[in-house]
């Protein structure tokens, strides 16, 4: 569907990057890994095991519910449903944290990731609607930078929560520790994730997507939708290739607080200025990367961001100092960014735009079959090297498998090559 150029409804669209970013940043990333690991005691596996659960779920119920989005040809309602239940779940985390209750601390993880994920398939699948297809790079690449603008704004308002302090400077919030930020941050989420609901629901009402009227139960409709991709030359072996690079992609995320503090020995407040001039990077990478993707072609984009990834990932297993550490963040951070960037527009050049439900279920599949195993790997790497080595080796191990990961999914990936070359497939 050809649309005109509008740039305050790219930049709604792209606002809900800013929003979810916020919770992934300051949970995921930030304060449920330390809160398991350094708060209660547990061990990383704990963590992997939390993160492999939801997104465990997230395999079988993202294709399902983007089927069934296009069945009815809504997607609002339940990307709405799925903010809510995510910041419910982020909310009730700390309940838990207080009584020591690692079991109950890392249920509700499962309760608010899953949920988190699970309105990504819904937010993507609204790109074919925010923009024309030659834009799509660029709209991706803004929801992208300001989906790191956000991570960088959400950890500034919660850091008060914890310390009592923004980098020095006391306020009159009393720090309550890690088990503080959770509330705050499910609150920012839902408040900056209100305008892309309203915006996008009232759009939806006034013109809903063509309905799916077929008869076929939705379930199947999913194993319909995996035969379907030999009809669209080069969808399964990026499904696949995601599969593995994503792997690397979003253990790094969960883990590299938990490297900051084990290896490098960083404080909260340290790690907080890591994050915040990593995800600058990001940004930045974000819009530079979104601008290449559209000039320079989606597959030749994705091929050399994954390259970048796999360079500052060995660097850092090679030589874990504080100066490469920060200067693997700002590179990966500028890498992160266009992974997000250029994988968006990428599919939606191998399937037609009416598919996107469909496809984007399919897309999310992929990365979240990755971030099951991956968070497992990392977790079991840790614990079977640290048996036989130190605590740093075994991080560097950690990372290093990350690389692998990766590597794999970009040999997967280079043979599409072919289909970006000539055009569109479809």
């Amino acid at each position: 569907m050809e649309r005109t150029v509008s740039k305050f409804r790219e930049f709604v669209w792209g606002l809900y990057d800013f929003a979810d970013t916020i919770f992934s940043m300051n949970v995921v990333s930030l304060y449920f890994p330390l809160l398991v690991v350094s708060d209660l005691g547990g061990k990383d596996i704990y963590v992997g095991l939390g993160n492999s659960v939801s997104q465990g779920l997230v395999i079988f119920l993202a294709p399902l519910l983007g089927v069934l989005s296009d069945r009815y040809g809504r997607r609002m309602p339940f990307m709405a449903a799925s903010v809510v239940l995510c910041a419910l779940g982020t909310a009730l985390i700390p309940v838990f944290a207080v009584r020591k209750s690692i079991l109950g601390v890392v249920a509700f993880f499962v309760l608010a990731n899953l949920f988190y994920q699970l309105s990504l398939t819904f937010y993507n699948a609204l790109l074919p609607r925010v923009g024309p297809p030659h834009r799509w790079g660029k709209i991706s690449g803004l929801g992208t930078a300001l989906g790191y603008v956000g991570s960088i704004v959400g950890m500034i308002l919660v850091m008060p929560f914890n310390t009592g302090e923004v980098f020095g400077v006391r306020t009159p919030i009393p720090a309550g520790g890690r088990v503080a930020t959770f509330l705050p941050t499910a609150a920012l989420f839902v408040l900056f994730a209100l305008p892309t609901l309203i915006y996008f629901f009232a759009d939806e009402m006034r013109h809903r997507y063509p309905a799916d009227e077929s008869e076929i139960s939705p379930l199947k409709k999913i194993f319909e939708t995996l035969a379907d991709t030999k009809k669209f030359p080069g969808v399964r072996r990026f499904v696949v290739a995601r599969f593995f690079f994503q792997e690397g992609v979003e253990t790094a995320i969960v883990f590299m607080g938990v490297f900051a503090e084990k290896v490098m020995g960083m404080s909260d407040s340290a790690k907080i200025k890591f994050f915040v001039v990593a995800t600058t990077f990001a940004v930045v990478g974000s819009f530079l990367w979104g601008r290449i993707s559209d000039s320079m072609g989606h597959h030749r984009s994705l091929v050399a961001v994954l390259s970048g990834w796999i360079v500052g990932l060995v660097a850092l297993a090679l030589f874990p100092t504080k100066a490469m550490f920060y200067a693997a963040g700002c590179w990966l951070g500028a890498m992160l960014g266009g992974v997000w960037t250029t994988s968006r527009p990428y599919i939606l050049h191998l399937a037609p735009p009416e598919m996107a439900g469909r496809f984007f279920g399919l897309y999310s599949l992929s990365g979240k079959a990755a971030a099951v195993t991956g968070p497992i790997v990392w977790g079991a790497t840790v614990l079977v090297v640290s048996k036989f080595a130190s605590q740093i080796i075994a991080y560097k191990a950690a990372i290093f498998t990350l690389a692998v990961m990766i590597f794999l999914g970009l040999m997967i990936l280079l043979p599409n090559r072919k289909y970006f070359d000539g055009g569109n497939p479809f």
